[in-house]
């Protein structure tokens, strides 16, 4: 009767522990988005982009030659929209008459995030185009200088500039400096230096320090968290004050909140580690470089670059 029980532990300890891995069969897919059930993965330096169907765990359509280096790929229905930097264009195809549309772009473009049925894109001279899926341009918008990023803050594009001296900010074509070194990305209020570690509130401009190469700022339970690649540490903002939540093992470098629970990835150890609401963590071994992770229903999809394969937890 023990020996039957030590059997089904370790059968039960073994799903806990080892995930499905699934071989795309492509190399370096650095930039991926999700569209309801699929995922869409892009290669830019194998020139490849997969739409990959995470019900049935299955590749749908696999384009390679695509573009002369695709950036990022988004997924609307039966229409795929693809970012060339490289190219300067938009390609856009429909999965289904598999009809190919070309949009030749004036400058390079260097940022980008889909808004529902829209896809914004940032060139080198400060423009925001706002494009459909069918590429139809249906915003703009032009920053006073050139910014490297940018958000829509409160219905309106807020920009982002890296190691400027003289400016951190542009917003209502306004020009702020707060002395930042790398504001990169922006979580509800917040602003996020991520080399510098500073965590800028923009409804009162406070500006909270902390340790340097933030990797992700999230709002789990009603609080903000953020993780720094150079203490391997998570902190909180709590009270109006910065305070030190978990020490890591690994370097953690990306992170999402699913189903209540924290997951953090850690690229350099090929690690996932899950904390629950409590606190108690598990720690998963992941192929090489976890960047993604995404979910389905009641299944965790994490997206190793390094040999194109998906972890299914």
């Amino acid at each position: 009767m023990q020996k039957k029980y030590l059997i089904l532990y370790l059968l039960i300890f073994n799903v806990l522990i080892f995930s499905i891995s699934q071989h795309l069969g492509v190399k370096y897919i650095f930039r991926n988005t999700q569209f309801d059930k699929y995922l869409i993965l892009t290669s830019s330096t194998q020139r490849t982009v997969i739409v990959y169907n995470m019900e049935t765990e299955k590749i749908e359509y696999y384009f390679t030659n695509v573009g002369i280096f695709p950036a990022i790929s988004y997924l609307d229905k039966n229409l795929l929209l693809i970012i060339d930097t490289v190219g300067t264009k938009l390609i856009s195809l429909n999965l289904k008459t598999h009809e190919k549309n070309l949009k030749h772009l004036e400058k390079k473009p260097i940022f980008y995030q889909r808004d529902k049925d829209k896809v914004y894109i940032l060139d080198t001279d400060g423009n925001l185009y706002g494009y459909s899926f069918t590429l139809h341009l249906e915003y703009y918008y032009k920053f006073l200088s050139a910014p490297n990023y940018f958000y829509i803050y409160k219905n309106y594009p807020l920009g982002l500039f890296i190691w400027k001296k003289e400016v951190d900010l542009e917003y209502k074509k306004k020009l702020y400096n707060f002395n930042l070194i790398t504001p990169s990305f922006l979580v509800e209020d917040y602003v996020v230096d991520t080399r510098g570690g500073n965590i800028l509130y923009l409804v009162n401009f406070k500006n909270y320090k902390t340790s340097p190469y933030i990797s992700f700022v999230l709002n789990w339970n009603k609080k903000i968290y953020f993780g720094s690649m150079f203490s391997n540490e998570i902190y909180t903002i709590k009270n109006d004050k910065i305070e030190l939540w978990k020490k890591l093992q690994y370097t953690p470098t990306n992170a999402k909140v699913i189903n209540n629970k924290l997951y953090i990835l850690s690229a350099p150890y090929n690690k996932l580690i899950v904390f629950n609401s409590n606190g108690n963590t598990k720690e998963f071994k992941t192929d090489k470089y976890p960047i993604d992770i995404f979910s389905y229903k009641n299944k965790v999809f994490v997206i190793c670059a390094e040999n194109g394969v998906i972890n299914i937890f």
